[in-house]
């Protein structure tokens, strides 16, 4: 769960890219997956580029939140060097995993498929999202599952 807190949410969130890393790994049928330490991207694996991201708030609000703002400055979307972003999305009905194209994303910015704005994050971070309704965000994505057997399950299909 979203601590509020940046020390605590941030060793919550290498816990989670350690955990996407596993599931990219299956994907693309390698162990050779760098991790990298600052805001360009999270994961680097066969020449692309992640950015993993974490909703706690979806299956309660039914909305994914995409930050591009942080302390007064451009950050996320407007910033990130990745090629792809993952959302692990907590569900109702459990973990999903959404990957997008970073350019889709931007994409939809543009169109302004968002309904909302909003602040959130830290206390003092004053970041800001763009918050989409989760049916319109996985439009543009492709949803990424496990399997109580830890199969990994890529648009309907078993793929590792």
């Amino acid at each position: 769960m979203a601590n509020y807190d940046f020390v605590k949410d941030l060793k919550e969130a290498k816990s989670t890219e350690e955990e996407t890393g596993e599931i990219l790994k299956k994907l693309f049928k390698t162990d050779e997956l760098t991790f990298n330490n600052d805001s360009k991207y999270d994961i680097l694996i066969n020449g692309l580029k992640f950015e993993i991201k974490e909703d706690f708030m979806c299956g309660r609000t039914g909305n994914v939140a995409l930050e591009y703002s942080c302390r007064g400055k451009i950050s996320g979307i407007q910033t990130s060097e990745a090629d792809f972003y993952i959302y692990k999305l907590h569900m109702k009905s459990g973990i999903q995993y959404v990957i997008h194209h970073k350019s889709a994303l931007e994409k939809m910015v543009e169109e302004k498929t968002y309904f909302r704005e909003v602040n959130g994050g830290d206390p003092g971070s004053n970041s800001l999202f763009y918050l989409f309704k989760y049916d319109e965000f996985i439009k543009t994505g492709d949803v990424i599952t496990l399997d109580k057997s830890e199969k990994v399950w890529y648009n309907g299909k078993i793929i590792a």
